[in-house]
């Protein structure tokens, strides 16, 4: 991953790719994804937002995800959930 706009990434040996749309700097994370999910379609790509905001216990992050299409929402929302949010949680109460 890259800190510039239209910086390229990919994670999970290709499984996922894409490429930022909009960084501003200690407030928002805006990019282009692909899954190579069954049922998703070839050059398409979501959209996914990462708000970051102060508050008076540390950050909060708001995730949103946008032009996701039906027969893979599930799948995605389950593997967010496993592969990402999950784990920073239990690794954010490490260090807590």
């Amino acid at each position: 991953m890259t800190r510039r706009p239209k910086g390229k990434f990919t994670v999970f040996e290709g499984y996922c790719h894409g490429h930022n749309i909009e960084l501003k700097e200690n407030k928002s994370i805006e990019q282009a994804w692909y899954f190579q999910e069954e049922g998703w379609p070839d050059d398409h790509f979501s959209t996914c937002l990462f708000v970051l905001e102060k508050t008076p216990k540390g950050s909060k992050l708001t995730f949103t995800q946008k032009g996701v299409p039906e027969s893979t929402y599930e799948s995605l929302k389950e593997g967010w959930h496993q592969y990402y949010w999950q784990p920073i949680k239990e690794y954010l109460e490490l260090k807590s």
